[in-house]
């Protein structure tokens, strides 16, 4: 019988596959008890969800599941009855989450590993991620929870136009404190903002995503 087991799970973001922007997560994993004469393939496949669980409908065709909902898949045909894959990668654009809201959310993902249409391994929340939507898609983070999203600068900013040193001045952080100290600093803010994305107040809502904009950002530059 094909088992598979999950070693780790991670995500790169910004990332531009054929023209589309968006996060390729990556798995190592091993697969065990193939039968490479068995003519099956195999296929990882991650479903998208908000953190109530209700699942994100698909924005884009080709990844999208039966029922309209954002997915993403991968097909595979093990080489031997036992193979291991160091960093095993999925793509999912951006634009294949669809939602209404604008501002900031939070989301995370389901695995499934399949043979054929026999599930062998499936995994839940296997990577938590931020979105932020202010008129386009500008993503914040695709990573294991607890993690600080980050993103692309804020619509205001021009491409090509948004300096480090203007980040450091927008957060009131030193520009010449040192890395773990800017961490800290910039822990601190994040956990401030992040506690006031739901805030009845508009302007302090908008504040504070514009901020995580800012926040994700600075991280970045580190």
């Amino acid at each position: 019988m094909t088992t598979a087991e999950i070693h780790r799970i991670w995500a790169d973001f910004d990332v531009t596959v054929d023209g589309q922007h968006g996060i390729v997560i990556h798995s190592g994993m091993t697969i065990r008890g193939y039968n490479v004469f068995s003519g099956r393939g195999m296929s990882i496949i991650y479903w998208f969800y908000f953190t109530d669980n209700s699942p994100i409908p698909g924005g884009l065709p080709e990844y999208t599941d039966v029922a309209g909902n954002a997915c993403t898949a991968e097909d595979f045909v093990p080489p031997y009855t036992a193979s291991t894959y160091d960093d095993f990668r999925v793509f999912l654009p951006y634009e294949a989450l669809k939602f209404d809201r604008v501002g900031y959310l939070e989301a995370h993902c389901n695995l499934g590993i399949y043979e054929g249409d026999v599930l062998v391994e499936r995994r839940e929340r296997v990577l938590v991620f931020g979105v932020t939507r202010a008129g386009g898609y500008h993503q914040s983070q695709a990573s294991p929870p607890k993690e600080t999203p980050r993103s692309q600068p804020p619509p205001s900013s021009p491409k090509g136009q948004y300096q480090e040193g203007d980040i450091w001045t927008q957060l009131g952080i030193p520009k010449n404190a040192s890395k773990q100290q800017k961490k800290r600093m910039l822990t601190e803010q994040y956990n401030s903002y992040r506690a006031r994305v739901n805030h009845p107040d508009l302007n302090k809502r908008q504040e504070a995503e514009r901020m995580l904009v800012v926040i994700a950002k600075a991280r970045q530059s580190l």
